[in-house]
C-alpha cells in the first residue's frame, strides 16, 4: 500500500471495535497524501468528497466509463454512474486530487448498503471507480483501492469485492496485479449480455502487540 509522510500502512493501524453502522459513519476516509506509483513532483490527496464535488465527480465517472468504452450501450448507466448525489448519503464516496484537481474517484459500497451488489457481511464492496482519463497510469485507481482497503480495515472487514464487466480487461490486469483473485462462484449476470466476474482480496489486519 502506498502511504504519505506520516501516514502508517492498513497493517500497522489499530482496528476500531465500535459496532458496525457507528464505524461506518464515523469513518473520514484517507485524508493524507498519497505518493504516486510513476515519478512525479505531484502528490495524490485522498478525501471524502464534497457535496460541492458530487456533480464533478459524476461527469469524471462517466468520463471514464465512456473513454474505457463501457457505455457503448449506454441503457441508461450513463445517468446511473454520474449520480454521486444519489448515493453519497449512504455510501462513502472519496475522491483523489492532483494539484487541487479532482482526476479520480469511488464510492464504497459495504454489505447491506442500498448499492452494494454483491459484498457478504464482513466484506466491503466498491464501485463506480473512475480515474479522468489524462490522468491514467499515474497511479489514482491504486490509491484508490489503497483507500477502499483503509476502509474496510477500519471498519473491521475481512474482504475487499469487486465484480467487473467480462469484456473489461484493463481493469482485470489492474486488479490481478493489485492482489485481487477471480471468484468465478460469484460471478452474476445483471442483465442479458452483461457477464459481471467478481474478483476478491483478503483485507490484512494488524496483529495485536504483547508488551
Amino acid at each position: 500500500m502506498l502511504c504519505g509522510p506520516g501516514q502508517h500502512s492498513a497493517s500497522s493501524r489499530t482496528v476500531d471495535r465500535m459496532p458496525p453502522d457507528d464505524r461506518r459513519r464515523r469513518y473520514q476516509g484517507r485524508i493524507a497524501g498519497v505518493p504516486d506509483s510513476v515519478p512525479s513532483p505531484s502528490v495524490l490527496e485522498i478525501r471524502p468528497v464534497r457535496p460541492d464535488e458530487h456533480e464533478a465527480a459524476g461527469a469524471l465517472v462517466e468520463a471514464a466509463y465512456l473513454a474505457g468504452g463501457l457505455l457503448d450501450n449506454d441503457r441508461g448507466y450513463g445517468a446511473h454512474v454520474r449520480d454521486v448525489a444519489g448515493r453519497a448519503s449512504a455510501h462513502p464516496v472519496l475522491v483523489a486530487l492532483r494539484d487541487s484537481r479532482l482526476v479520480g474517484t469511488v464510492t464504497l459500497t459495504p454489505h447491506g448498503t442500498p448499492h452494494s451488489e454483491m459484498a457478504h457481511e464482513d466484506e466491503v464492496e466498491f464501485r463506480y471507480l473512475g480515474v479522468a482519463p489524462e490522468a491514467w497510469g499515474g497511479g489514482v485507481a491504486q490509491a484508490l483501492v489503497a483507500a477502499c482497503e483503509d476502509y474496510a480495515v477500519a471498519t473491521g472487514a475481512v474482504r475487499l469485492v469487486i465484480c467487473v464487466i467480462s469484456d473489461n480487461t484493463k481493469a482485470h490486469r489492474l486488479y490481478e496485479r493489485l492482489g485481487f483473485v477471480r471468484a468465478p462462484d460469484r460471478d452474476w449476470t445483471p442483465m442479458p449480455g452483461v457477464d459481471l466476474w467478481a474478483f476478491t482480496r483478503p483485507v490484512p489486519h494488524p496483529t495485536p502487540v504483547h508488551v
